[in-house]
């Protein structure tokens, strides 16, 4: 429940009927025209129509990415239209379409797309709501009879579920699975709350999941019959995003959905709206996995839509209310006698008709009423007073760039966004405007909001009526107060007295002075890949490749070989983090709150790392802002600034979250692996309070600026939209000048490394009665390679493939698996297999046989060829994808000239997938998951 930043407004802010089409230049005028009070009106290029038997569709050309097409099949019906013997069956059917349908008989749908290269779960997926069932499905459109039947899945999906009797009893113990492997505090959490804040409506008692008596014993015709009843094309569209032309898009549709029909005396959709009861409503919870008092006041109402343009300023004055509010509160907790660790206000849709206005107050151990007190006196502060004018126009001109930047890229938007858009406006009634037509609409609004349109949203998170307050406490809350109590406290705080906001005055400039430019003095092309080498006058090297992939994107990142592993473990823990001291102490003249404001309205950021065995600086900008993102790397380099207060206030904030930190299962779990598999060692083990009493601010200062003193060995890449004219001289001024000392340094090992020998322990946490088992083959990895690490992926593919079919679909012991390798060059040559699924404890033995089993036959005889085959089209599909995207050439070509590799291998990569065979993997199958280097280990719940 969070409030719809300006991000997501842009584009998806709730609508009300549809209209007709129009071109830009129509919808402009209407909006002038009609001024406010006009209607939004959808995206022109989204073709639309309605077969005769209710079934929509919406087909959207968009060619980002290339090559490829999103289907969704969007169903009006959930959980909300199941009967009492039915609760669960919506998304048990959804199940079931995977299962067999008219076209694809048991597995055949998963295997055949599989086949072509379309990973179950990660790529072809669905969900299921209170009010909706989605399923999706992304093809590569380069293949017409793949499109051809992708259309034929989705009909299927639409009325063809086999619903076979012995597949629906296979599938009830999956989806039992699926609800343990839910289960643990958030879960027991909404348990209590949900009926509270859903003032007991259809909504509380309707849980998508549903429950284990109508899981485990309904009869086959009671899904049956919900399939017969509430999947029919009057409550059914299928939206197609993607590079496919429109016109033929929708010939094919028409063809293949006409002929759906609806059933005779079908039951009538019906909505649940959730009634106001004008009362407060109170709540306390505790769990032995609480680590932390939170408290929550939440004031419910209708949701507001948005209808008209009008309704836009709206929206954008309450999220200026709250983010200008939140700024305020988290001023507070750069002090180290704030009495909270977090406070925030939010609003978001809770469930159907209702949206929340809520506050959250997260208190340090035992401050709970100084808390509210520091909290409500911002809140009066704001409201006597409100914000200044240096806020407002701050934020505005936050607002304005953002939106000016959106707009340069909007034809470079991907698919899922605009398919997400057009989903919500079917299910929702949001609107689902181009981006074209709102940005000067939003422009238009941002520049007529004023101070009291900002301050009037403060009324909407005050009040008695339709309150809800929910307490969650931990063992450091001495005394528990109710609800009395707590309105007390409130009341008592709203009457303190309160003075003008003060805000200190900022510096003009980030930099006070810059040496003269240094040069470059060497340049290579790389024409194959299109990139230029260059080599600055002090040592640095500088990777530069232009491209189009965005219009008005910029990234850059840095590496140089040391990182914290040359440092003692004396040093550790301050060297570690040692980045973030400084990013928290904020730059030159500026503390962290300054330096945001510094960058208001610049689309330009930069951040140093420090890893385990390496240093940098990475970046992004517009073109316009480039030299901004140039000065900030610069500062990092030569300005760094050492904030003791904030810092000292944080690592506070740390040590309280860490107190009731192994009070958490999981938590307690993956620690106590950690502990295992490193001896304890500092260096691998988990966060503590008695680490963070071992960081020395002013150590850790001294290491970050010792890792920053000397740009000789460090190698630069910058990918993105830039002319040489352009970035030349930011490169001489800014990278060439950066200090030079001539080291040669490298990495050190520090020698923690799990044992040889494979262990097993059992491990006892928590109270929820289900087992999380983790496996992983670890050992040396001397044969470390590119092609070997292919190899390593294919297996752990065919790994996915064997144990999904083996624990969920034959056992029908697990919702699903995670199987991936963890592969290392440095600071030591090392492999891992790494095997996690969640079961009830009862079943683990079993399981772990079974998976045991399935990994020696791939052992002994290796993997089958088609699922070699799965493999190879699923990596060629994605190995196409990667290089269109600046992130994917930014980390790539850093890589390579790390490692000194040639580039230009990237384009012989499919070559080397299809070479993959069966025989390969199964080599390195039998030389690195040999059962003595299997290391095991089962949370199970505590004992009594």
């Amino acid at each position: 429940m969070r409030h719809t930043t300006l991000f997501f407004t842009l584009l998806a802010l709730s609508l009300g009927s549809a209209v007709p089409r129009l071109s830009y230049a129509q919808q402009l005028n209407t909006a002038t025209a009609t001024a406010h009070e006009a209607r939004i009106p959808l995206n022109p290029d989204i073709k639309t129509g309605k077969l005769p038997n209710g079934f929509q569709y919406f087909i959207l050309r968009n060619t980002e990415p290339k090559e490829r097409v999103l289907f969704y099949l969007a169903n009006k019906v959930g959980s909300l239209q199941e009967t009492d013997k039915q609760q669960g069956l919506a998304h048990f059917l959804e199940h079931m379409n995977f299962n067999g349908t008219t076209h694809f008989p048991k597995n055949a749908l998963v295997d055949y797309l599989q086949k072509s290269g379309i990973r179950f779960g990660a790529d072809l997926n669905a969900y299921t709501g209170f009010e909706e069932t989605v399923y999706q499905l992304p093809l590569p459109t380069t293949d017409p009879e793949l499109l051809k039947q992708g259309l034929l899945i989705m009909r299927d999906w639409a009325d063809g579920a086999l619903l076979e009797d012995d597949d629906i009893d296979q599938e009830r113990g999956v989806i039992l699975e699926e609800k343990r492997q839910r289960g643990g505090l958030s879960q027991r959490l909404q348990e209590k709350t949900f009926p509270l804040l859903t003032n007991q409506s259809r909504y509380a008692y309707r849980m998508p999941i549903g429950t284990d008596e109508v899981l485990n014993s309904f009869r086959h015709d009671e899904i049956r019959q919900f399939h017969r009843n509430w999947y029919r094309p009057e409550l059914q569209a299928l939206i197609v995003v993607g590079d496919i032309d429109p016109d033929d898009m929708e010939r094919q549709i028409i063809a293949q959905f006409s002929g759906l029909k609806n059933p005779k005396n079908a039951p009538l959709s019906k909505s649940y709206p959730i009634a106001l009861t004008g009362k407060k409503q109170f709540m306390k919870f505790t769990d032995p996995e609480v680590t932390q008092t939170s408290l929550q006041i939440l004031y419910k109402r209708q949701v507001q839509k948005t209808r008209k343009l009008a309704d836009y300023k709206n929206s954008l004055a309450k999220d200026f209310y709250i983010q200008l509010t939140n700024m305020r509160l988290a001023e507070q907790t750069r002090r180290s006698q704030s009495p909270y660790l977090a406070a925030s206000l939010s609003n978001g849709t809770l469930v159907g008709n209702l949206e929340t206005n809520s506050i959250q107050i997260m208190p340090k151990p035992d401050s709970l009423q100084s808390s509210i007190h520091a909290v409500y006196h911002t809140l009066r502060q704001i409201a006597t007073y409100g914000f200044t004018a240096t806020e407002i126009n701050r934020l505005k001109s936050d607002y304005r760039s953002m939106l000016i930047q959106s707009l340069k890229e909007y034809d470079k938007t991907d698919s899922k966004s605009h398919m997400d858009q057009i989903l919500a406006h079917y299910l929702k009634d949001e609107p689902a405007p181009s981006f074209r037509f709102l940005q000067p609409v939003l422009l238009k609004a941002i520049d007529e909001i004023s101070p009291s349109d900002v301050l009037a949203h403060g009324r909407e998170f005050e009040g008695q009526r339709d309150r809800d307050m929910v307490l969650v406490y931990d063992d450091d809350l001495k005394q528990i107060p109710g609800e009395a109590v707590l309105d007390g406290w409130i009341n008592l705080a709203l009457q303190q007295d309160v003075s003008p906001y003060q805000e200190a005055a900022l510096a003009d400039k980030l930099l006070s002075a810059l040496p003269q430019p240094g040069s470059i003095i060497s340049e290579t092309d790389n024409k194959t890949v299109g990139t230029q080498t260059l080599v600055l006058s002090n040592g640095a090297k500088v990777i530069l490749k232009p491209t189009t992939l965005k219009n008005d994107e910029i990234l850059l990142t840095s590496y140089s070989p040391g990182g914290y592993s040359r440092y003692s473990l004396k040093d550790f823990q301050s060297a570690t983090n040692a980045a973030n001291i400084v990013t928290s102490s904020g730059l030159g003249p500026f503390n962290s709150l300054q330096l945001s404001h510094y960058l208001n309205g610049k689309n330009a950021s930069a951040s140093p790392f420090i890893n385990e065995i390496g240093e940098g600086i990475k970046a992004q900008s517009s073109r316009e802002d480039m030299q901004t993102a140039f000065e900030l790397l610069y500062a990092y380099f030569t300005v760094p600034r050492l904030d003791r207060d904030i810092n000292k206030a944080n690592l506070e904030k740390t040590k309280l979250s860490l107190k009731n930190r192994h009070q958490q299962a999981s938590t307690f779990f993956t620690d106590s692996i950690a502990a295992v598999l490193y001896d304890n060692d500092p260096r691998k083990t988990g966060p503590t309070i008695q680490k963070i009493e071992e960081i020395d601010i002013d150590r850790a200062y001294e290491i970050y600026k010792d890792r920053f003193a000397d740009a000789s060995d460090f190698i630069f890449v910058i990918v993105g939209n830039f002319d040489r004219a352009l970035i030349d001289p930011y490169i001489k001024q800014y990278l060439a000048t950066l200090p030079s000392l001539g080291r040669k340094e490298k990495f050190v090992d520090n020698g923690a490394y799990p044992p040889a020998q494979g262990i097993s322990r059992s491990i006892y946490r928590g109270k929820e009665e289900k087992s999380t088992v983790a496996m992983a083959y670890l050992s040396t990895y001397d044969d470390y390679s590119e092609y070997n690490n292919l190899l390593m992926d294919a297996l752990s593919s065919c790994l996915t493939i064997k144990l999904t079919e083996r624990l969920r679909e034959k056992e029908g012991g697990i919702y699903s698996i995670s199987v991936s390798p963890s592969l290392a060059k440095n600071p030591r040559k090392r492999f891992g297999m790494n095997i996690s699924f969640t079961t009830a404890p009862g079943q683990v033995d079993k399981l772990v046989a079974a998976a045991l089993e399935e990994i020696e036959l791939i052992r002994q005889h290796g993997p089958s060829q088609e699922d070699i085959d799965k493999y190879i089209a699923e990596k060629l599909l994605g190995s196409s994808q990667q290089v269109q995207y600046n992130g994917f050439w930014l980390s790539y070509l850093l890589s390579s000239a790390v490692d000194q590799l040639d580039p230009s291998r990237v384009f012989k990569e499919s070559d080397l997938i299809r070479s993959i065979t069966a025989e390969q993997v199964k080599q390195l199958a039998q030389k690195y998951l040999q059962p003595e280097h299997l290391f095991r280990f089962t949370l199970y719940p505590q004992k009594d």
